[in-house]
């Protein structure tokens, strides 16, 4: 089984996927780590020299490969990851995605206004970053409303309670 972590920039998805797997004793990749090492640049280098477009083909191609994977795995996905219908069909249809789900205030107010190293919010000022937030969530959220399984990521959220309802609602024998 792969599960798939999505949600917005800045929503724990590599953090809570690395604390996942140690809870599950599943493998973990964190799919812009993945492309980088492919590519041998970092992800705002494609951006910056190739533009958007080229970095989401090769996302989906990422994507693909890694679907064909066998081992149980754990899948943080970036943040525009499951914004295309063909990335959505694929990953759902492979795995279980799940949404690690923040609100548009908290996100705007746990975000690091100053991080110039998210590559659709480089160089903007800071208005037009809490701008550019507001457009790709409205636009990216009905996409990581099509998840399997949404959990809210707020003070009550723990990766163990996380762990538990994926091991209920997959039969994993884990011991958690």
């Amino acid at each position: 089984m792969i599960f798939f972590l999505t949600g917005f920039p800045g929503t724990g998805k590599s953090t809570i996927g690395k604390e996942l797997s140690d809870i599950m004793k599943l493998d973990f990749i964190d799919l812009d780590e993945y492309i980088e090492k492919s590519q041998g640049q970092k992800i705002h280098e494609i951006f910056t020299q190739r533009g958007e477009a080229y970095f989401r083909v090769l996302e989906t191609e990422a994507l693909i490969e890694l679907c064909n994977l066998k081992e149980d795995t754990i899948i943080a996905l970036g943040g525009g990851s499951m914004c295309s219908k063909f990335n959505s069909n694929l990953i759902l249809k492979t795995g279980i995605a799940v949404y690690l789900e923040k609100s548009l205030e908290s996100i705007i107010m746990d975000f690091d206004i100053q991080d110039d190293s998210r590559p659709l919010f480089s160089g903007l000022s800071q208005t037009e970053r809490i701008d550019q937030i507001k457009n790709l969530f409205s636009e990216r959220e009905q996409f990581y409303l099509k998840s399997q399984v949404q959990t809210l990521v707020n003070t009550s959220f723990s990766p163990k309670k996380l762990a538990k309802k994926l091991k209920l609602l997959t039969n994993r024998p884990q011991s958690l």
